[in-house]
């Protein structure tokens, strides 16, 4: 009991030197180091930066993405560590679905925050759910202006993921023009060492084409050149109109420069999918010890005829990418009536 009353008025404590530091007026020593005992503050342990968990992350669970590893790596590590960045870090992520762009936006966030997609200084928009109404635009407009103003003041070094962007309304994402261009204050602070990801479908088509070329040139994924993606995914982008007015068609954001990296994630293989489906069966605990060196083998290619492939008489692309496995293998181990244990 005597413990319990001790935290109750530690707690109180701090929450008055809460209210009484949000008053310019008064400064009470050591507040920040006593706050960041309870709450998550924009400095280490809280900021990780840990490039090596990416850098793993990405090479076990990330497949036929050379690109996007090797763009991703180099301009996150080469942002953050530059004491004074000329502006914000923009990237945008292009490919079809299931082929691992929401995956790595996470991951991302798991490398550089210890709380990982939970902490405050992690925003995911989603826009069939946030920004779905284009009568509604002036609004959006607000509150993303708001939202982003409000995270950066918390930490310079907030990261925003921006979903679906093919079918946000068009003119939407002009609005953070200003936090991702060169300025080096609005208002008083500071966005250049912040970090923008949009996610889309746009140019898939495009990607796929450019892929399947190089596919039949026999030309290894691990030298494919980002720059040729790269112009095709900017054309695309800003001379496609989406349906409903949708998308980034004209966006200043474009014909400003403004994108560091247009990342192309390539369809997957096969082989990519059959890796896929081995990650998720090692999700489950299978009462049979042995299940990975008696039977795994021969389930994997089960599974992975259950896919569907393109293009017609090759079939050597996953449509959907690996979106569909969790369920299919879920489906595929009640329908065996295989024993699975409840913990791993």
């Amino acid at each position: 009991m005597h413990f319990s009353n001790s935290i109750n008025h530690l707690l109180i404590t701090l929450l008055v030197l809460i209210k009484l530091n949000q008053y310019q007026s008064v400064k009470i020593p050591f507040f920040d180091t006593i706050k960041c005992k309870f709450y998550e503050c924009c400095q280490e342990p809280y900021l990780l930066r840990n490039y090596t968990k990416l850098e793993n992350l990405l090479n076990e669970k990330l497949y036929g993405q050379p690109l996007v590893k090797s763009t991703l790596l180099t301009s996150i590590k080469g942002h953050l560590e530059l004491k004074n960045p000329s502006k914000a870090l923009v990237l945008s992520f292009h490919g079809s679905a299931g082929v691992g762009k929401t995956f790595v936006s996470q991951i991302l966030a798991e490398s550089l925050y210890l709380k990982g997609t939970k902490s405050n200084f992690f925003k995911f928009f989603i826009a069939t759910k946030d920004f779905d109404l284009n009568q509604k635009i002036d609004l959006y407009k607000e509150r993303l202006k708001k939202e982003i103003e409000q995270s950066v003041k918390l930490c310079e070094y907030s990261f925003f993921v921006f979903d679906e962007i093919d079918k946000i309304p068009i003119g939407l994402l002009d609005t953070i023009k200003t936090y991702i261009d060169y300025n080096h204050e609005i208002g008083g602070v500071d966005f250049r060492k912040s970090i923008f990801i949009f996610l889309s479908n746009i140019a898939s088509k495009k990607i796929n084409e450019l892929n399947l070329e190089n596919d039949r040139k026999n030309l290894p994924r691990e030298e494919f050149k980002l720059d040729k993606f790269q112009e095709l995914i900017i054309k695309d982008a800003y001379n496609n109109k989406g349906a409903s007015e949708k998308g980034m068609f004209h966006s200043s954001i474009i014909d400003g420069w403004l994108v560091d990296y247009y990342v192309p994630f390539l369809p997957l293989e096969r082989k990519h999918v059959k890796k896929c489906i081995k990650n998720e069966l090692k999700n489950y605990n299978f009462n049979d010890k042995n299940y990975f060196k008696t039977k795994a083998n021969h389930d994997i290619d089960e599974i992975a005829e259950e896919m569907t492939y393109e293009p017609s008489g090759m079939a050597k692309f996953s449509t959907s990418g690996c979106k569909r496995i969790p369920t299919i293998v879920r489906n595929f181990i009640k329908r065996k009536r295989y024993l699975i244990n409840e913990e791993l």
